[in-house]
């Protein structure tokens, strides 16, 4: 009998000191993704970007990455916010859509000429390190697909906050 007391305690103990602990130590939180079914949730942990911040971001990055001058950065800055406005605005109209051929048809032209202008204002030097950049992150995502189980569903892989925003 003094066993059965004995046990009990000692779980009774172990049962309050795991609740202790986890109320010193909460989980970490991490942002939420945003996709079509949580764009009505509305939580503190979701941060969304404006097209002008991912703009000046992506002008940012470059002008770190590229050496760009202020004037450059401005034209890039301008033509980042062109793209990111057209992509916008391309995936409202396909979100309704069905065709999904003339959407990446669509997103291609737009991307072509994202390339087009931004090769317009960078010298041959950038050019160089811009292709570089934009070939080390097409390979990060072929190795991000590579590694993802066949039958598990398509998810954005997490981004370094260097990494490029390329789509």
């Amino acid at each position: 009998m003094k066993y059965l007391i004995l046990l009990s305690l000692l779980l009774l103990t172990i049962a309050f000191t795991h609740n202790i602990y986890a109320q010193e130590y909460p989980l970490k939180e991490y942002p939420v993704q945003k996709n079509a079914e949580s764009e009505s949730q509305t939580d503190d942990t979701t941060r969304t970007f404006t097209p002008e911040q991912r703009a000046e971001k992506q002008s940012n990055l470059l002008q770190k990455k590229l050496g760009l001058t202020e004037e450059q950065k401005m034209k890039v800055y301008n033509i980042s916010l062109s793209r990111i406005n057209q992509t916008a605005a391309l995936r409202e109209k396909t979100n309704k859509s069905t065709d999904k051929k003339g959407a990446r048809e669509a997103y291609q032209k737009i991307r072509t000429d994202y390339d087009q202008s931004l090769n317009g204002v960078l010298n041959d030097d950038q050019q160089k390190t811009w292709g570089q950049l934009k070939a080390n992150a097409q390979a990060k995502r072929a190795e991000h697909r590579k590694n993802q189980p066949k039958d598990a569903q398509r998810q954005p892989a997490e981004m370094e906050s260097d990494d490029l925003d390329i789509q």
